[in-house]
């Protein structure tokens, strides 16, 4: 398995493909997938078919981001393209487009796409050596329904995917996610992967229980709101737990967002804000009748350690590493001066990795906040 990582800040797109190109070391055909992230400012579907043009033969998937990731640090305002060769590997990509709508229009575009690598759908084995990578995009709440849908046709929940929800920086909520040269502002791409090379799927979150929990009596999941916590307005109940009053509690909820429990595990659930009726929005769907816990934050430096630790037990020799971390994890690295710290750690783990600041992260079956999802790949 090897990776090689370019990025570029060129304004003009095809001069930027260019010099993108222009650093790699091997030639275009070299290259089973190529995924590339870019900042939100350039042309997304003008850069999509131009980096397609000039990889031809190659599975060509990309996201819009809220930054970039390499060993430059987090970055941003540029494009950063990765690629995957391996004479081991099989890749195969497909679009979804009108996710939030008609998601299961796409079956046998996925069907097909599992079928192409050699994944059986309800092979209770497929997940020994194939895995997914998924993008989504960030505007229409459609992480879970694209979840469910892929599950349901696949169909062995210990397949894994490892997936992030497209960004944008800006007052414009726009996102895009592009398969071949082909863009989606309401949709998904994913690279299905069939292996014989050891791989590695994780999530970090940086956030402990409180032992302090919410029972939730109303809420909305398709809009990911929250009404009621027990029995009282849920911005109320949250302000409570935390022991501060209602306008305290608006500028906590980063260090202390929700977490579910689900498949024996916590996953976390940000909080988007409240409404004037002291309802809480969300970045994940909260159902009735559910338990949430408290989360505070932890050590990011010790997480980091943990995580980078976990990976190299299972990948001694990691040779391919891609990243998506919650655009919060930056925006707190950034004011906690953790940013050079955490990225040193990935330098002295990974020899390369790409990555890009994300506004959701997907691990299997699960749409979760402020964590940290990677797929690492070695020989």
């Amino acid at each position: 398995m090897e990776q090689e990582v370019v990025q570029t800040r060129m304004a003009d797109i095809s001069a930027a493909v260019g010099d993108l190109c222009s650093k790699l070391k091997k030639s275009p055909d070299s290259y089973q997938a190529v995924i590339f992230y870019a900042a939100i400012t350039y042309d997304f579907a003008e850069l999509s078919i131009e980096i397609k043009k000039h990889f031809p033969n190659s599975e060509v998937i990309g996201a819009s981001t809220a930054g970039e990731i390499s060993r430059d640090g987090f970055l941003n305002n540029t494009i950063l393209l990765t690629t995957m060769s391996d004479p081991r590997t099989r890749v195969k990509g497909v679009f979804i487009d009108n996710g939030s709508k008609y998601p299961v229009a796409s079956r046998n575009d996925i069907e097909n796409a599992l079928s192409a690598v050699g994944i059986r759908c309800n092979d209770p084995s497929s997940h020994k050596d194939a895995f997914a990578i998924a993008y989504t995009n960030g505007v229409f709440n459609a992480e879970e329904t694209i979840l469910s849908n892929f599950y349901s046709i696949i169909q062995n929940d210990n397949f894994r995917l490892a997936g992030g929800t497209a960004g944008f920086t800006g007052d414009e909520a726009k996102t895009f996610v592009s398969y071949n040269g082909r863009t989606t502002q309401d949709g998904a791409v994913m690279l299905f992967v069939k292996t014989q090379c050891k791989f590695d799927i994780r999530q970090e979150d940086i956030f402990n229980p409180t032992g302090k929990s919410f029972f939730v009596n109303e809420s909305n999941p398709m809009k990911r709101e929250i009404s009621r916590f027990d029995g009282m307005p849920a911005k109320t109940a949250y302000a409570q737990k935390l022991g501060v009053s209602e306008a305290q509690a608006e500028s906590m909820t980063f260090e202390n967002p929700f977490g579910r429990m689900m498949n024996g595990a916590l996953h976390i659930v940000a909080l988007a804000g409240f409404t004037p009726d002291k309802k809480i929005s969300t970045f994940a769907r909260v159902v009735p009748n559910s338990t949430l816990e408290l989360m505070h934050i932890g050590n990011a430096l010790e997480k980091a350690d943990e995580t980078c630790n976990g990976i190299k037990s299972v990948i001694p020799l990691p040779k391919f590493t891609i990243m998506m971390s919650c655009i919060t994890r930056a925006l707190y690295f950034e004011r906690e001066n953790l940013t050079s710290k955490i990225v040193e750690k990935y330098k002295n783990a990974f020899p390369t990795f790409a990555g890009f600041s994300v506004y959701g992260e997907q691990l299997d079956r699960m749409h979760c906040n402020q964590t940290l999802v990677t797929v690492v790949m070695g020989d």
